[in-house]
């Protein structure tokens, strides 16, 4: 069980029982959209009323997994038809097949967790809304502000999408000499209605609770919401078209922006990167050094070949009606959650660009299909090396980096967080002595003998500097067990060398 998901689970509970609130501070950025994971659990107590588990969750941890495959599903069917449209009848395959066996991509399937169906609302939003803006069928118009309410209730993230929109339709209007269109009497309803049916839907999330709210009315936590509340004072009386429960997901996931990392209020410690905690600040190259070290070589090669093909086959009319609803997007989220994003705490937040990137590298695969036979030859090892590399680590996707990183016993002194360890391996005493015969779990003062002790164990980030484990940092580990776990055999010698006294 990973840290996020029980509280993801406790919160979607909470809904269901018709109490959407958000109770806790760890419940800022929790989802209705998880509520699905419930779905095994009330078919099981819908046919035994009695039924009654013990076991603090785990069986419905376990059964809400396997539902969580559906936004996997939902994204895979939106990349299908992507590609299918852009590249014809079989350049779907490769790009559909290098997502699905992407290691992120797998890990994340079946966590429950909000990226992934994060990533597949923004993959299929943007497919309905490129149709709509190329061939006017207002069936796309209204399944892309459907899918954009739903969107935004289930990631924060996505509420950038209301920039991101009106910037690819102004965009798309001034390539093609249409831009006359976005100031009719026309576009302004469709505007008005749009915002409209995403506001339902939103409401209809959160089945109306508590919307309609005053302005004046409402309780805030963050400086800015309250400010902003002060501000318009004058029109407090407004009612607010929105759930409350939705206006407190904003409002606590700025409260903990302004209360910074490594306080007692706070629900993350810090951004980590090469070895340096930040308790204020963020890394711009954050999501690039994460990307380097763990989108497999093969994967990161077929990428980089790509390029080319946009610069030097690039045509305005071709970027307006097939890659400006790929690149922009990537682009967006890239700048949102690199410069403006103080939750780095992770790659899974950049898992919702994945299907966009995957969508856009079928067009080095068409291109290879009518290429030369070397170009095949090459751009086929690049697949295979990426599956193998993937191989190399299942089941044990989560932490799984690339071959850049050689030692997979020192990847904690690159990168770290839930990218490697997010909680998915519980040390116990009867679970180390079952798997390790001989080990201990970690011992809190120098001493010799065999220890286990996990990643985020040793990079305490709630004590970094006063961590009863630091002493371990000078000792080198002598093996690792799921990629996570490190393994120490110390010797007295060893504790010598680094300066340390044993008890």
């Amino acid at each position: 069980m990973t840290f996020d998901e029980p509280q993801y689970l406790e919160y979607a509970k909470r809904w269901l029982q018709g109490k959407p609130e958000r109770v806790y501070l760890s419940d800022d950025s929790k989802s209705p959209v998880i509520a699905i994971c419930w779905i095994p659990r009330i078919i099981q107590q819908t046919l035994n009323p009695g039924y009654n588990l013990t076991d603090g969750g785990h069986k419905d941890q376990v059964a809400g997994r396997f539902v969580m495959i559906f936004f996997s599903l939902i994204t895979a069917l939106y990349v299908y038809w992507w590609c299918k449209e852009l590249y014809g009848q079989k350049g779907w395959f490769l790009p559909l097949l290098l997502l699905l066996f992407d290691p992120l991509y797998l890990a994340y399937s079946t966590i429950i967790t909000t990226d992934l169906a994060c990533a597949a609302f923004l993959t299929a939003t943007l497919y309905h809304y490129r149709k709509y803006l190329l061939y006017k069928q207002q069936k796309h118009f209204y399944a892309s502000a459907i899918l954009t309410g739903i969107g935004i209730v289930t990631k924060a993230s996505l509420i950038y999408v209301i920039i991101l929109l009106p910037a690819l339709a102004l965009i798309y209007y001034s390539i093609t000499r249409q831009i006359k269109m976005l100031f009719t009497i026309r576009s302004f309803v469709q505007t008005v209605l749009y915002v409209a049916v995403t506001i339902t839907v939103i409401n209809l999330l959160y089945y109306f609770h508590s919307t309609f709210i005053p302005l004046s009315g409402m309780s805030f936590i963050s400086t800015t919401f309250r400010n902003m509340q002060n501000g318009l004072s004058g029109i407090g009386w407004i009612r607010v078209p929105l759930p409350s429960a939705f206006i407190q997901s904003l409002d606590l996931l700025q409260a903990q922006a302004e209360i910074g990392a490594g306080t007692e209020r706070s629900t993350y410690n810090g951004v980590y990167l090469f070895g340096e905690l930040k308790m204020k600040g963020t890394f711009w190259y954050y999501y690039f050094v994460l990307l380097f070290y763990k989108l497999p070589i093969g994967t990161m090669i077929l990428c980089t070949a790509c390029l080319p093909l946009f610069i030097k086959r690039f045509r305005i009319s071709g970027l307006a009606e097939k890659y400006l609803f790929l690149l922009l997007p990537i682009v967006f989220f890239w700048i949102i959650l690199s410069f403006f994003n103080p939750f780095q705490t992770g790659i899974r937040h950049i898992l919702l660009i994945f299907p966009l990137l995957f969508i856009g590298l079928g067009k080095l695969f068409q291109h290879v299909a009518m290429g030369k036979a070397q170009y095949k030859i090459l751009t086929s090892l690049a697949v295979i090396y990426t599956f193998i590399s993937v191989a190399t680590f299942y089941p044990y996707l989560i932490p799984y980096t690339n071959e850049f990183i050689t030692d997979k016993k020192t990847v904690y002194k690159k990168i770290l967080d839930t990218s490697i360890d997010y909680n998915q391996v519980h040390l116990d005493h009867k679970q180390l002595t079952a798997s390790h015969p001989g080990y201990k779990v970690p011992s809190p003062v120098p001493d010799t003998g065999k220890y286990a002790i996990t990643m985020n164990q040793l990079f305490d980030k709630e004590n970094w500097e006063n961590s009863s484990y630091n002493w371990y940092k000078k000792l080198k580990p002598t093996g690792l067990d799921k990629y996570v776990v490190l393994l120490y055999d110390i010797k007295p010698v060893d504790l010598v060398e680094a300066g340390l006294k044993p008890k």
